[in-house]
């Protein structure tokens, strides 16, 4: 089900919705609130939203999240439930807000496409396109305005903007400033989407608003990053394994970031010049104290008790701390996101958070049908996943090899990427129907995907079975003995699926393959000789890492 896929259980927290009820999830507003029942893919916007098409209330469309992130924008601004009216249907605004007409839809070429075709019947009339997505913990909203004939890229949603009023404006110009390393620099409008250089002190030219998400991955030149003072917004993971990174600091400017966006810097430290955020004793918290963000990786103490006041520990927020050896939760945790503790070797952990349960350093959600993540130090010769589970989460089990063996549940229906990358030294065994292990290798039910693929399964060569045509995120991630591959029919090779395959050397790449992603043979630092046809789409860092002579056929 769309609204059970884990982006979206994502999106529900983003918006600050707590699961308290299993698959259900509510937020409390002023006037009402709103619940979210993820397993009947519904929202209840309560009686005092006016819900005048039912299609409205429906988690089946993307475009339908789009319209619950709008109304959770408008509440947050503070328009009342009854000033908002869901109406839907065809050719018709979704969301009318004090007589104000919003039609949103998804992000992309629906949004462009809807945009370039909109025209308001009366002139008069003023109206809104609009549209939102989730990107690295960040939530990117845009919106057009119709009025007078003309478009207008501002003028509702901003904070200036009293609640009631609209005051259209256009987007001015971005003005960079002329520097001599602007090649650099991947820049579209006012955001820096990404870093292409190699020097040791990187001066982020002035005028630039956004720090896209990843846009420094793996720049391991970088010593100095100088941000400018227009600055605004940094992306989830910007700087994530810039090793050898030693000093940035937060402008007061910055009023907003995504997912820890300093893992893997383990050299950083930090200053922090925003009132929006805390750095404490080399911890980056919010302002208020309720989300953890980033652990300085070279704090050499041992132990951490964290605050009272943090609900949330961010994705990755602890990452490759291995100083740290045991923390503390209290009680007023009520989320962990993306593997908070991944690459910490040593740690325990104490728990009094009642939102989740750890057991031989697993860790569960309070329902217990939901493997959160896994302790990098934990040794299990067996792991059976208790029947209970009916989902084991994204990059869950990470870097963990110390376990031998993983046997899957019956009731498993949904397995996130990466599940399993780094568990170099174990083997997987399955007792359910949807997933089936085949000479060691995890399949889809119709072995048409490869979802994960041990290293102990693999030897020097493999042959891809002839019904698969996709493989999974990570899927043979750290196969560190494997050197030649048969893609067969395969046509689709998702991001990171080969990373770290150190003993590959050379990869023919049959007509069939349309897609290779991201990062997806990064680190096979043996990697010298690729053949590929001309329409083959590479993703952006594919082969990053890797001594690799490209041919185009």
């Amino acid at each position: 089900m769309i609204s059970l896929d884990m982006k979206y259980t994502s999106l529900y927290w983003a918006l600050r919705f707590v699961e308290n009820k299993l698959d259900i999830h509510n937020k409390f507003y002023k006037d009402c609130e709103i619940t979210i029942d993820a397993e009947n893919q519904k929202v209840d916007y309560s009686n005092k939203i006016i819900v005048k098409n039912e299609v409205c209330s429906k988690l089946v469309r993307h475009k339908d999240f789009v319209i619950l992130e709008c109304v959770d924008r408008l509440l947050t601004k503070g328009y009342k439930p009854n000033e908002i009216i869901l109406q839907g249907g065809e050719n018709k605004p979704d969301i009318i807000v004090v007589n104000f007409k919003i039609y949103c839809e998804q992000w992309g070429n629906d949004f462009k496409n809807f945009s370039n075709s909109f025209e308001i019947i009366n002139s008069n009339d003023i109206a809104m396109i609009y549209t939102s997505r989730l990107v690295s913990g960040l939530l990117e909203y845009k919106n057009l305005i119709f009025t007078n004939n003309d478009i207008f890229n501002y003028g509702f949603f901003e904070d200036n903007i009293k609640v009631h009023e609209i005051k259209p404006i256009k987007a001015k110009n971005t003005v960079i400033e002329n520097i001599s390393d602007i090649n650099d620099y991947e820049i579209f409008e006012d955001e820096l989407i990404r870093y292409k250089g190699n020097s040791k002190k990187v001066i982020v030219p002035n005028g630039i608003t956004t720090i896209g998400a990843s846009a420094f991955w793996d720049c391991t030149s970088v010593v100095e990053i100088q941000l400018p003072e227009t600055l605004t917004r940094i992306g989830g993971d910007a700087f994530y394994y810039c090793k050898n990174l030693e000093k940035l600091v937060i402008p007061k400017s910055v009023w907003i970031m995504g997912n820890n966006p300093f893992a893997g810097c383990p050299k950083l430290i930090l200053e922090n010049k925003s009132e929006h955020f805390q750095l404490i004793d080399g911890i980056l918290y919010n302002k208020d104290l309720t989300n953890l963000i980033h652990y300085t990786i070279s704090k050499t103490d041992k132990t951490f008790s964290i605050p009272n006041s943090v609900i949330c520990l961010g994705k990755h927020c602890f990452y490759d701390c291995n100083n740290l050896e045991h923390i503390t939760i209290p009680e007023s945790v009520i989320k962990f996101e993306n593997n908070p503790f991944s690459g910490c070797e040593k740690l325990t952990i104490k728990n009094k958070s009642s939102y989740y349960h750890i057991k031989e350093g697993v860790i569960y959600n309070k329902f217990k049908t939901t493997i959160i993540g896994c302790l990098n130090g934990s040794k299990i010769a067996k792991l059976e996943i208790p029947e209970s589970v009916t989902l084991i989460s994204r990059n869950s089990f990470w870097n963990c090899k110390n376990i031998n063996k993983i046997v899957l549940s019956k009731n498993i229906n949904r397995i996130g990427y990466n599940p399993f990358a780094g568990c170099s030294n174990f083997e997987l065994e399955s007792k359910n129907d949807k997933f089936v292990v085949e000479n060691g290798i995890l399949y889809n039910q119709d072995f048409t995907l490869i979802i994960c693929c041990p290293n102990l399964a693999t030897g020097k060569t493999i042959k891809i079975r002839d019904t698969v045509k996709s493989i999974n995120r990570g899927a043979f991630s750290g196969c560190l003995n494997l050197k030649e591959i048969d893609f067969i029919n395969v046509t689709y090779i998702d991001k990171s699926s080969f990373t770290n395959c150190i003993s590959i050397e050379e990869i023919y790449f049959p007509d069939n393959v349309t897609y290779i992603g991201e990062w997806a043979f990064a680190y096979c630092l043996n990697l010298k000789k690729v053949q590929i046809n001309s329409k083959t789409i590479i993703d952006k860092n594919a082969f990053s890492q890797c001594p690799v002579e490209i041919e185009i056929r």
